[in-house]
């Protein structure tokens, strides 16, 4: 049990121990006065207490049993409410752990799936730029050939990672439709998109 639920409880019996004590004197109190209460004022006796001492006494330790009772009842709904508390703090304790580490195993993955999408990148700028030397190294009209049968956007991506001469005798082996379209790719790469060359080129 928390701490601050022990100290409301042990508040609580302190409090029900004055209770007692209060209603015992209370009740010992009415019970003396009980025959002056019967008295009308001017000195006659309107009814006599028929009780004696031990009734009047076993009356007040009744009375008084009642109350201890009654606050032993309020004391266990406290402690059982308590008891309440504390497992619904347990769970959410629990569920914040479970929460705490799925964010953290997300979180892990992402940075993973980050990882490998760089080293794939890399890798494929990698294999770009080999591919583009093997075509630099080829005659320029056999290289062409192989570029018609590209698409404009690799045959594009080819030509940027080359030397401009030999990306210029390639273009010129090929067929002219396909050079069109690729020379409109390259050029794309420059134009900004309000139609001018980026701040570097400018």
């Amino acid at each position: 049990m928390r701490a601050g639920a022990k100290g409301r409880i042990g508040a609580l019996s302190i409090l029900a121990g004055c209770f007692a004590a209060s209603a015992l004197l209370r009740t010992g109190d009415v019970i003396a006065a009980l025959p002056e209460a019967l008295n009308d004022g001017f000195g006659h006796q309107v009814a006599t207490s028929t009780g004696t001492a031990g009734d009047r006494e076993q009356a007040g330790i009744a009375a008084a049993s009642e109350l201890i009772s009654a606050l032993k009842q309020q004391r266990a709904q406290v402690e059982e409410r308590s008891r309440k508390l504390d497992a619904r703090e347990a769970l959410l304790a629990a569920v914040e752990q479970r929460v705490e580490r799925r964010l953290k195993e997300v979180t892990e993955a992402r940075d993973r799936l980050v990882e490998t999408a760089a080293l794939v990148d890399d890798a494929a700028v990698k294999d770009v730029r080999r591919l583009a030397e093997m075509y630099q190294r080829m005659k320029p009209k056999q290289a062409g050939q192989i570029f018609d049968q590209m698409d404009p956007a690799f045959a594009s991506g080819f030509l940027a990672e080359m030397r401009a001469d030999s990306a210029a005798l390639i273009l010129a082996s090929m067929e002219a439709t396909n050079a069109y379209a690729v020379t409109l790719l390259l050029a794309g790469r420059n134009i900004g998109p309000a139609g001018r060359p980026p701040p570097d080129l400018q």
